[in-house]
């Protein structure tokens, strides 16, 4: 990360000898020293993370820092960094307000998981110390019944940079909502750890149902290889997983400049370009000034009218996407209808089925209908950017379409899912099918029975969830893409700002004599080279 510290205070000099905007590089570097490896402790509910993180941290069971009894409606996401200074914990709202408190004052609290967003624990720790560049966060558990659990895992994807997940030596069965997860982390390079956790329990079969595991995770991540570490909170030992992270924090410099180097690459851009076009303008007259600042408008009015039309292609091919999506998820419906009759029968509620069916189906289509289209378009958008030569030089346009997938999918599968499980006429509906078997039960037979129930999810219930799935799918695609069309039209705003400033700048200097000039142009061509240094350092 050093490298990138350099080339923004470079960058910032040269910003600022001059008068361009510094925010940018400002706020990069700022993001740039705060910035963590996130790396999330995830596994099903009761799995071992929190009592696993109180042993990495050194914590015993009277002064542990976690509570290992919670609930699910009490359980949320726990940011745990290091503190040079003193420990200092916040409680963050879900409308972003932040109250502080003691450790001791944390381990009585009792957290609202529906109004709590995540607690931020900073700890002046002997082991944290090791570790200063890696955040870990102690998720709440996968299959917990608890809709809220599930939208916390998905906003953290998106951000994440490592992972731990955890099975506990008792109970090694891979579900498929881990699986699916590790499917999609294998997708990017990123450090995983399979973290064995209550290893005192494992029984005389153990070695041969690790060895399961290890086959059935293959399922999803193929030949990938993982980290496998062996941890007792018992007994204190999780010397490997500390050694894991050891290695995350030793690559750590790597990670981060990674995540950051587009945006680094774009701000040199921006004043690379204001450089070349005031040094190709210098020579100028002021009418061919004036014919200079004419083309330049109508190329960036051309330049917005070709991304204005690729918006609005793509926009239109959105309703189509839509129902394709609404159409596989209604045939993942109808592929469990036997198990939802079963459960209705059986005097089970199957609103928590119904959302695990959905999530799943959405997350499968809109990556196999959806993300390519996302991906075509800003190639598209890329494109007519990148080849639209405007004055002397080129608007550089970069997306991170990975980051962009992963955002869409994420929020797209919470939206859903949360407008599901919230809906009343959903959970009246099926509390509806429950009553008309207690009502038939005794005047028609078994496959009568299931025949109404079939009836009644076709009629009402599957319509009613498809329905809301479209809705929540629309409200979340059309968020995204909001924020990805700003990102661009921001880009070439202030490519336009930085070009035109660069043309009246040269306006103004136009009246300078002869020698003035020469030194100008000598001044701007040697910025141009640390410029060309800084891209060369940072390949």
């Amino acid at each position: 990360m050093e490298k990138f510290y350099k080339t923004l205070d470079e960058l910032y000099e040269i910003n600022n000898r001059y008068s361009l905007s510094t925010e940018i590089v400002e706020k990069l570097r700022s993001d740039m020293q705060s910035a963590k490896v996130c790396t999330p402790v995830i596994g099903k509910f009761s799995s071992g993370k929190s009592a696993l993180i109180n042993t990495l941290l050194g914590y015993t069971e009277n002064k542990k820092i976690l509570k290992v009894d919670i609930t699910p409606e009490t359980a949320v996401p726990a940011e745990i960094s290091y503190d040079s200074v003193a420990d200092n914990i916040y409680i963050i709202q879900n409308d972003g307000t932040r109250q502080k408190v003691t450790v001791d004052e944390y381990r009585r609290l009792e957290l609202d998981a529906n109004t709590v967003y995540c607690t931020s624990i900073n700890l002046k720790n002997s082991f944290l110390e090791e570790i200063p560049d890696v955040m870990l966060v102690d998720m709440p558990g996968f299959e917990s019944g608890f809709e809220v659990h599930n939208r916390a895992i998905d906003s953290y994807l998106p951000r994440s940079l490592a992972y731990i997940i955890a099975f506990p030596a008792d109970d090694m069965i891979l579900r498929s909502s881990v699986g699916n997860i590790l499917k999609e982390l294998c997708l990017h390079d990123m450090p995983i750890c399979i973290a064995i956790t209550k290893y005192d329990k494992r029984d005389n079969d153990y070695q041969e149902t690790l060895s399961v595991l290890k086959e059935n995770l293959k399922k999803f991540i193929g030949n990938r290889e993982l980290v496998y570490c062996e941890t007792s909170s018992y007994s204190g030992d999780a010397e490997e997983l500390k050694e894991f992270l050891k290695t995350v924090q030793e690559n750590s410099q790597q990670i981060l400049a990674d995540k950051f180097k587009n945006s680094v690459l774009a701000a040199i851009n921006t004043t690379e370009n204001y450089l070349c076009t005031t040094l190709k303008s210098s020579e100028l007259t002021e009418s061919e000034l004036d014919e200079q600042k004419e083309k330049l408008g109508k190329q960036l009015d051309s330049l917005n009218n070709q991304f204005s039309n690729e918006k609005e292609n793509f926009d239109a091919s959105i309703s189509e996407c839509i129902e394709e999506i609404k159409n596989d998820v209604q045939i993942a419906l109808e592929a469990e209808e036997s198990t939802f009759v079963a459960m209705a029968m059986n005097n089970q509620n199957i609103n928590e089925r119904i959302n695990i069916v959905v999530r799943n189906a959405v997350t499968t289509s809109i990556k196999k209908r959806f993300i390519p289209k996302v991906e075509k378009y800003l190639k598209r958008v890329a494109n007519c950017i990148n080849n639209e030569s405007v004055g002397d030089v080129h608007v550089l346009f970069s997306f991170n379409a990975e980051e962009v997938s992963k955002g869409i999918i994420s929020m797209s599968v919470a939206t859903t899912a949360a407008i599901i499980l919230g809906l009343p006429v959903i959970g009246a509906l099926v509390v509806g099918i429950i009553a008309l078997y207690h009502k038939i039960k005794g005047d028609q037979k078994r496959e009568e029975q299931k025949r109404q129930i079939r009836m009644k999810l076709n009629s009402e219930v599957y319509p009613q969830v498809i329905k809301e799935v479209g809705h929540g799918i629309q409200t979340a695609i059309t968020k995204q893409l909001k924020l990805i069309n700003t990102s661009i039209e921001d880009e070439i705003t202030t490519q336009r700002n930085a070009l035109e400033k660069a043309l009246e700048d040269v306006r103004k200097k136009i009246s300078d004599e002869k020698e003035l000039k020469e030194k100008t142009a000598a001044d701007i061509k040697a910025d141009l080279t640390k410029i060309d240094e800084m891209k060369i350092n940072l390949a």
